[in-house]
């Protein structure tokens, strides 16, 4: 959305809403998985190998590429960084085993760019304690000579691929970055590392499907709690359990119940009638010395007090991402990322909750649904559409007058075409009847048989 005026300017213009539609199977769910994943490289983190083995390989690597707005004290950046990933099926571990970081400062218009690559060999191999000489290759090395340790790579690199971690994120060099000599490179150098790792520990969040899973099965609600100490800034999930005593560290008890104060504040305008609490039950100390405090989660409603167990679904998900849609809607650096966002929502209150976030929210939301209502919310720059061709996944509609009905409009396009890729796969649907009448044929003369058979037995029991 504000991707021109960056481009153009230097500088963020509107809310920025992003709503991905399209048939399943058509890859919407695959961009919040890479944005998730992108999530754990630029925070220094593990890539989790349970969570994407299965989409993972090692002859078939994954490239994501992303371009971040970097806004410090005085100075604006343009950066992109792209990553190369892939399994490593031995180790059941995610290698990330190539980087490129290219960054450009604004002056008058976008200059003094700085490039860097980064392919780690120590990832399989079995000459470790060889003295290889590592460097970045880049293009401006002239501009970067002060930064040191980036032609000195290999202790970097070792540690990182025994840690299956960023080359560029990671705390080793996080720490490096403060006990540089001051100048022009290695002041955007720290501005852009610390920008995004801050970003992604604090303002990146992303709601996969699996969390549905913990709500619809009475496990978990997660709460977003945002703390700050001297030294830090983090922005973390507290699993709270839905049928059961929570037990919540003492340092973010605080945090919590601000959290569900906040929650309940804007919960007035989505559920009139509904509050939540939290209770607390006792104070105990672990066996590691530290504090915790147990608590349980109640409803009130009507009066009546009862376990958030036993809300509706779409109540627990409303609650459960109320604190993130807060937390977009009012901070300009936030970007939240939903799965299926729809999930259990009341189409319309989902359509009202989206206008409004469209019209007065700071920060960035990008979302899945399968809800068209939304799309009669929205403008159409908002709404971006995925494809059945899987070279050319995503696009925007186009050849939308002002007075059209954009639900409509979608519809039509995908029954009718007249876009730049095909929007749905109309001959599976052709087929379909096809297929269901195909697969009742095996098994019809035993379905009528066990029928038969079945009805013949209660007739004579009924006799006897």
């Amino acid at each position: 959305m504000n991707y021109g005026s960056i481009n153009s300017k230097g500088v963020v213009e509107k809310s920025d809403i992003v709503g991905i539609y399209g048939q399943n199977g058509s890859g919407k769910t695959a961009l919040v998985e890479a944005l998730d994943i992108l999530r754990y490289c630029i925070t220094g983190l593990t890539v989790p190998y349970d969570s994407y083995a299965g989409i993972l390989s090692r002859i078939d690597p994954v490239m994501i590429t992303t371009d971040f707005f970097v806004e410090r004290p005085g100075a604006k950046y343009k950066v992109r960084y792209t990553v190369f990933i892939r399994a490593n099926e031995e180790q059941n571990k995610i290698e990330i085993y190539k980087e490129k970081l290219t960054y450009w400062t604004q002056g008058t218009k976008w200059k003094d760019e700085h490039d860097m690559e980064f392919e780690n060999p120590y990832y399989n191999c079995d000459d470790l304690l060889s003295q290889k000489t590592l460097r970045i290759k880049s293009e401006h090395e002239s501009k970067l000579k002060s930064i040191g340790f980036l032609f000195s790579m290999q202790n970097l690199a070792l540690v990182c691929s025994q840690k299956y971690t960023s080359v560029f994120f990671n705390p080793i060099v996080f720490k490096a970055i403060d006990e540089l000599e001051r100048n022009k490179a290695t002041v955007a150098f720290s501005d852009v590392i610390k920008g995004i790792m801050q970003f992604g520990l604090v303002d990146l969040n992303v709601i996969k499907v699996k969390q549905l899973g913990t709500i619809n099965n009475n496990q978990l609600i997660p709460i977003n709690v945002h703390r700050e100490t001297e030294s830090t800034i983090t922005q973390e999930c507290i699993p709270l359990c839905i049928s059961g005593v929570t037990e919540i560290p003492a340092d973010y008890y605080n945090q919590v119940h601000d959290a569900i104060e906040a929650i309940n504040i804007a919960l007035k305008s989505i559920v009139p009638n509904l509050q939540i609490e939290l209770e607390k039950k006792m104070e105990l100390e672990r066996p590691d010395g530290t504090r915790a405090i147990q608590v349980e989660v109640y409803s009130i409603r009507d009066n009546k007090r009862f376990l958030i167990k036993y809300e509706s679904e779409g109540i627990k998900r409303i609650i459960s991402i109320l604190n993130y849609l807060i937390s977009v809607f009012n901070n300009p650096g936030v970007c939240l990322v939903v799965d299926e966002l729809d999930s259990g929502i009341f189409e319309y209150l989902l359509g009202e909750l989206l206008g409004m976030m469209n019209k007065e929210m700071k920060g960035q939301l990008i979302f899945t649904s399968h809800n068209l209502r939304v799309l009669e919310k929205l403008d159409a720059k908002n709404i971006v559409c995925s494809t059945i061709n899987p070279d050319n996944r995503y696009i925007r509609l186009t050849g939308i007058e002002k007075n059209n009905n954009k639900r409509d409009f979608y519809i039509r396009a995908i029954t009718v075409g007249g876009q730049k890729e095909e929007l749905y796969d109309e001959d599976d649907l052709l087929a379909m009847g096809y297929a269901f009448r195909k697969a009742g044929k095996p098994n019809a003369d035993r379905i009528k048989l066990s029928f038969s058979h079945d009805f013949e037995k209660k007739l004579n029991a009924g006799n006897d």
